[in-house]
């Protein structure tokens, strides 16, 4: 995601706010360096139509992968697990490509059990196994949204306005220290106005963004009494989003 990228940013956040105002629950969070996901370093392959022929009959067609070696660093075979091996499901559910079972492992938590159904010598067994971890790069989309964010300062801001001169604003910004907060503000313009030029870890630039909406909507007052008003001058990311507790 760019910078140049807010007429389809604008329409996207429209869609994400008619969903109604998130929870009340401030969030902070560090920005990522890399993905941490689960590993085992186990290298499999699909199973010989010869060792297919072989299994149970009440295993699926096509079900299973064999396992044909491990990298250096896996403990999958302190584990118990074997070359030769075939895996027929991941913690119950049926494991019928190599693909499968990588992303499974990829999108699951490090340090979890998870139960492999095996096909060993002619008997089935489950097998606990431990998780280890491993880092992946960052994709473009999480470089591009850590450009944004350290760019501008800030990537939301919202204005609620009830009456004439009673507002609440919120922004979720990046702090002097590396980590994302959001903050919401409530009360008078005025109030306001003081409260955010007084928080010491907004960005200058967040603060001067979220004070001239502020005032915008200050100056217009065209009946949005109630009602969040999305600003797209940060820049957004559909994951922070998800997460932007006001």
């Amino acid at each position: 995601m760019s910078l140049r990228s807010y007429g389809y940013l604008l329409f996207l956040l429209s869609a994400l706010w008619a969903g109604g105002v998130l929870a009340n629950t401030p969030q902070e969070t560090q920005l990522k360096t890399s993905n941490t996901a689960g590993y085992l370093g186990v290298r499999v392959d699909l199973i010989p139509k010869t060792l297919a022929a072989q299994l149970p009959e009440d295993i699926l067609v096509g079900q299973g992968i064999m396992v044909t070696g491990f990298a250096d660093n896996s403990t999958a075979p302190q584990q118990g697990l074997k070359q030769y091996d075939v895996i027929l499901s991941y913690d119950g559910h049926p494991v019928m490509h190599p693909r499968e079972f990588i992303s499974a492992i990829k999108n699951d938590r490090p340090g979890r059990v998870v139960k492999l159904q095996l096909a060993r010598k002619g008997k089935i067994i489950t097998l606990p196994v431990t998780l280890a971890s491993q880092q992946y790069p960052l994709t473009q989309e999480q470089l591009d949204y850590q450009y944004n964010m350290q760019t501008m300062g800030f990537d939301g801001l919202k204005i609620k306005q009830f009456s004439a001169n009673d507002f609440e604003a919120a922004i979720r910004y990046l702090a002097p220290d590396g980590v994302v907060r959001s903050r919401q503000f409530s009360g008078t313009y005025n109030k306001i106005f003081q409260e955010i030029y007084a928080a010491p870890d907004i960005p200058d630039l967040a603060k001067q963004h979220l004070v001239k909406e502020l005032s915008q909507r200050k100056k217009q007052e065209e009946g949005w009494f109630g009602n969040w008003i999305p600003f797209n001058d940060g820049n957004f990311s559909p994951d922070s989003f998800k997460n932007f507790g006001l």
